[in-house]
């Protein structure tokens, strides 16, 4: 009977071994994938204030042309 235990002990520590590993890779994995999320979220919010300000400087252009087109304004 202590051998079977003694074997039992043995089997469940490798089983808990090997589960603790397929947790850590899985908790490895699971920063691996919030760190490209981070990545790619702030990639695009840089790209969003990039076409913001673009946008902001075309409409400031429109907006000069037209004002230009009426004759209240010369283009610089």
């Amino acid at each position: 009977m202590s051998q079977w235990l003694c074997e039992t002990e043995t089997n469940m520590l490798a089983i808990i071994s090997k589960y603790q590993e397929e947790l850590d890779l899985a908790t490895v994995h699971e920063h691996k994938v919030a760190d490209e999320y981070a990545r790619v979220y702030a990639e695009k919010e840089a790209k969003g204030r990039v076409i913001d300000s673009l946008q902001q400087e075309a409409t400031m252009w429109m907006d000069r042309f037209a004002l230009t087109l009426n004759g209240s304004q010369e283009l610089p």
